[in-house]
């Protein structure tokens, strides 16, 4: 996070070495010390870690103190009677740091558009409410402001006196700063503070005044006039947020003044109306666009923006970064111009000319590109020049172009945002092909853009010339087009980026190098495609279907018909902790797909592990309740096949499934669900949650205990999932038997044996629906996973199962681990454990050898000083990219971030699943023999080399430590082979094996 940049590691000092309750005397002083710089231990705390910026050193210039002052008066724009005289001055925003409240961005004598208002970076974003004009209720900006009220922060450069940050979820808003002002005010003796900076929200709810307030009259005694639209609801958004809290009792006692004139009691509450708390506070905010990829205010540019609002206190916090002024003296009121003052010359931006790959390289920054991967060639000279010089996106050049696909697959897979991939003409452009299949399987949104030869010369030119678009689209690509004319581009990169956001599918552009050089018949300016899939993602399944799937589980609950599974995806990612409730809810086993792991905690009982690696199920009791399931509930997962199919390929399972947009359910409508339900998945199943009410510890049957009888639905005669049962019993199928389509072939007593559950899988099923799985003690730890590996290699070796539980030990919550593909992928899915939330990456459908330390460069990039990441690979694949060691070199030594990449690389000198997964395989033994260590070393890394598990403690610890490139080369025992490994639960005993 950027406060790391701005900040020293040190933090507010600890209870007691600052007065508690200073007297009058000891004010000033023990608000100086806590402004000072601190050299004491951090103040402990779970949630939010406070900072004091570091002081100016010798020779620099000193830091500029912050100035918090007001304008007009809050009681104004409640009570709709504003000083005509002074609302017409005006406010130049050049010297604000942050503002907020009330204002218009209008000239002076226009009285009609006022709103809430939020100022930085030299602009005031208002919420327009100028009834009657296009611009009613839509956020206006202008870089001068008029204003009923406002409270203000300066000059623009002001040093703060604490920065607190926190990556810990779940906190109400009102929750977060209380607890951040209340820490400080006991240990400085301020009354109050001024805050602004970044904030990501779980749910943001939001209020906007939507009318003039001239009318003297109360704005909150006639709400329905002056807010007449429901508050704002959105789920995991970023936004710039600015505001005052306060003591408001001890600034009356310490004869502070002027807080009023921006505070009010209930200001944390929706239109004023909320909670009555000891502290008042008050917040206003701007959302952004998902395209903003900025991580301070400062950064925020005017099209960032979306709309402005009032903060209400039951918004749901993510992580934020906030710079925080304290209040220790009367506010001052602040400078205006009156009305005829010349103001600061401004001149309207000249259309920014520019040739045709400098504008698609803004377009593509536009929609939140920030790294660009690819290689080079004569074919693609204008286009690398423009990204560049572009300050806004960072050049990868890779060592090969498949490796520059693959990393722009990991890219977005990784964030979620568009992917961009570049490539020269011939060869190059050949080379990509394998990662942009890699990503068109996994559903990542990602472009493509290659060079070709001069129009002039298409098609007959002897070198690097082919026909690029016709073999991208033979490869499936639902968009590959050559672009014929620089008036063809813009459009063509519209279409191209809205198809690949909207539809998570990969597109190509071929483009000649004279387009790319020629002049851009369009200036500079935002690219309209840029959040095409905002509006995509607003929408929301409506109540009755929540309704409908809650009814449906308590009647697989109430009708016995009750072994239910839970599926995640990687578009689950962040809804893990209501996947375990639910999962609790309902008493199902968990399964995840394996760039899904880590989205729930691997060490609760009901994780039952990783399905679809290598086309297996995983652990034995996975198969098992897979092969005996009745009803699928699949959330963000992009392929339920092994899940919901017989081996014939048809689906004999239904299925519920929650998806975060309607597109997801277009690019998965294969196969058919009882209920579809869309809208942000966590937010959704929160709902669900909320609909089937508290959870009966007696046992399953009585899920519905804590609603009311009347608002519990009444259950129809036969559910769906039973009508299902049915309609596949009278075609000849069951909903048990994998083998089940040619289960009308065999004789009735053939039937009734595969109808009948196994009694081993019965009593696995028994034993979820009466709760055995709470048998752990709460207080019991399980290090690394919770499954056993029984098979134990030769001695000689380092044991790859011990290997994972000690990675996986080490993993902080922002690492990523990136699986490579092979034998390594299994040991990865059944024997690592991830449960602080972490992301994992691989290639999940289409097995990519060498997509591992591609992913590693991605991730490591990515998450910066703030993460590491982990790659597991094996001795095959690494060999497949391990020239990009290079690329990491480059980058890591270009970057103001310190970036850690660890390889654990599992030797074991041969293709492991070839030979193992083939009988009679040939030709797959790899040279024993090579010193990964010392070739780590050649790229500037570091690494040690480990053959037995006593080695493997320190040596997994220098790792963990270690910063730039590691190398883990750990040997394994040739002959252990992941797929016929034995596990052991060590949780419940009804998992004794499998």
């Amino acid at each position: 996070m950027s406060v790391h940049r701005a900040c020293c590691d040190i933090k507010v000092p600890r209870l007691g070495s600052l007065n508690k309750n200073p007297t009058s005397a000891e004010e000033g002083a023990s608000l100086e010390e806590f402004r000072a710089h601190c050299t004491e231990q951090g103040l402990e705390c779970d949630t939010i870690h406070y900072s004091v910026p570091r002081r100016p050193s010798k020779g620099q210039s000193e830091a500029k103190k912050g100035q918090v002052t007001f304008f007009g008066d809050v009681d104004w724009v409640i009570q709709g009677n504003p000083d005509q005289e002074k609302v017409q001055r005006i406010i130049d925003m050049a010297d604000i740091r942050y503002g907020f409240e009330a204002g218009t961005t209008a000239p002076p004598g226009d009285d009609a558009g006022h709103g809430e208002m939020v100022a930085f970076n030299g602009n005031g974003f208002v919420k327009s409410t100028r009834t009657g004009s296009a611009e009613y209720y839509k956020t206006v900006y202008g870089t001068y402001i008029r204003c009923e009220a406002a409270g203000f922060v300066s000059p623009a450069d002001a040093q703060p006196d604490f920065v607190a940050s926190t990556q810990h979820g779940g906190m109400t808003w009102t929750a977060a700063l209380n607890d951040m002002f209340t820490n400080v005010e006991e240990r400085c003796g301020a009354v109050g503070a001024a805050f602004g900076g970044m904030v990501h929200f779980e749910k943001l709810v939001g209020v906007a005044i939507a009318l003039p307030t001239m009318s003297k009259e109360n704005i909150f005694e006639a709400k329905e006039k002056y807010y007449p639209f429901a508050p704002h609801v959105e789920h995991n958004v970023r936004c710039v947020v600015v505001g005052f809290i306060a003591d408001m009792a001890a600034a009356a006692t310490k004869g502070v003044s002027g807080l009023d004139k921006v505070l009010y009691k209930g200001a944390s509450g929706a239109a004023g109306g909320g909670a009555d708390n000891s502290l008042a506070l008050h917040t206003h905010l701007v959302t952004l666009r998902r395209s903003c990829v900025a991580q301070r205010p400062q950064d925020v540019r005017p099209q960032d923006v979306k709309e402005v609002y009032h903060l209400d206190s039951s918004s749901i916090v993510a992580d934020f970064t906030l710079k925080a002024w304290l209040i220790d003296k009367s506010l001052e009121e602040h400078e205006t111009l009156p009305p005829t003052s010349s103001l600061r010359s401004i001149p309207a931006p000249a259309p920014a000319k520019c040739n045709c790959s400098e504008w698609v390289v803004n377009a593509l920054a536009d929609a939140g590109v920030t790294h660009i991967f690819g290689g080079h060639g004569g074919a693609l000279v204008p286009m690398v020049n423009a990204i560049c010089k572009n300050p806004r996106v960072k050049w990868i050049y890779t060592r090969n172009e498949a490796n520059a696909s693959l990393m722009a697959a990991a890219y977005a897979k990784l964030t979620g945002r568009l992917a961009v991939c570049v490539a020269t003409s011939g060869p190059g452009a050949s080379n990509l092909t394998t990662g942009l299949l890699d990503a068109l399987q996994d559903q990542c949104p990602m472009i493509a853009i290659t060079g070709l030869k001069p129009r002039a010369g298409i098609g007959y030119s002897e070198f690097q010339d082919l026909q690029q678009s016709r073999m991208f689209a033979a490869g499936g690509l639902p968009m590959s087009l050559d672009v014929h004319s620089a008036d063809a581009l813009v459009p063509l990169l519209r279409d191209g980026v809205a198809k690949a956001l909207t539809l998570r599918t990969t597109v190509h552009l071929g483009v000649p190098v004279d387009v790319q050089a020629a002049e851009s018949p369009v200036p500079l300016k935002p690219f309209c495609a840029a959040d095409v899939r905002d509006d995509v993602e607003h929408g929301a399944s409506h109540s009755f279907a929540i309704k409908n799937v809650a009814s449906e589980l308590r009647a697989a609950a109430e009708r016995g018909a009750g072994r239910c599974v839970i599926a995640c995806g990687h578009r689950a990612v962040g809804a893990g902790e209501e996947i375990l409730k639910l999962a609790e809810r309902i008493h199902a086993p968990v399964l995840t797909r394996l760039d899904a792991k880590g989205v729930v905690n691997e060490a609760h009982p009901l994780a039952f592990g990783v399905i679809g690696v290598h086309g297996k199920s995983g652990l034995e009791k996975a198969t098992k309740v897979i092969e005996s399931a009745q009803l699928i509930i699949s959330i963000g997962s992009h392929d339920d096949t092994l899940l919901l199919c017989n081996r014939a390929g048809l689906q004999i399972r239904p299925m519920i499934k929650f998806e975060p947009d309607a597109m997801c359910l277009q690019i998965n409508s294969r196969y058919r669900a009882l209920y579809d339900i869309v809208g942000e998945i966590k937010y959704t199943l929160g709902r669900l949650l909320k609909e089937l009410g508290e959870p009966n510890p007696a046992g399953l049957s009585s899920i519905s205990v804590g609603l009311s009888s009347e608002n519990i639905p009444r259950l129809p005669s036969v559910s769906l999932m039973e009508s299902w049962s049915r309609e596949l019993a009278y075609s000849g199928m069951d909903v048990t038997a994998p083998d089940a389509a040619t289960l009308h072939l065999a004789t009735p007593m053939a039937q009734q044996a595969k109808l009948e559950l196994p009694e081993e899988t019965k009593e696995l099923w028994r034993n979820l629906h009466t709760g055995q799985w709470r048998a752990p003690e709460e207080d019991v730890c399980y290090v690394g996973s919770r499954f056993q590996c029984t098979s134990m290699g030769s001695s000689d070796y380092c044991h790859p199962a011990i290997v994972m539980e000690e990675m996986s030990s080490r993993m902080d919550s922002n690492d990523v681990l990136c699986v490579d593909v092979g034998d390594v992928t299994l040991w990865a899915s059944l024997s690592a454990c991830l449960s602080k939330g972490q992301r994992t990456l691989s290639s999940e459908r289409l097995g990519t050898m060498g997509y591992g330390l591609c992913a590693g460069l991605v991730a490591s990039l990515v998450r910066g000083s703030t993460g590491r990441a982990v790659v597991v690979a094996g001795d095959g694949g690494i060999q497949m990219t391990i020239n990009e060691l290079g690329t990491a070199k480059q980058v890591f030594e270009e970057s103001s971030d310190e970036h850690s990449l660890v390889i654990i690389l599992l030797d074991n000198s041969k293709l492991g699943r070839v030979v193992f997964g083939f009988e009679g395989a040939e030709g797959c033994d790899l040279v024993s023999n090579i010193d990964f260590v010392m070739l780590a070393k050649a790229y500037g890394g570091d690494g040690l080399q480990v053959s037995s598990c006593e080695q493997l403690e320190g040596a997994m610890d220098a790792a963990f430590k270690s910063k730039g490139i590691f190398m883990l080369h750990v040997l394994t025992d040739p002959e252990l082979k992941a797929d016929m490994a034995t596990f052991q639960d060590k949780s419940i005993t009804m998992m004794n094996s499998g």
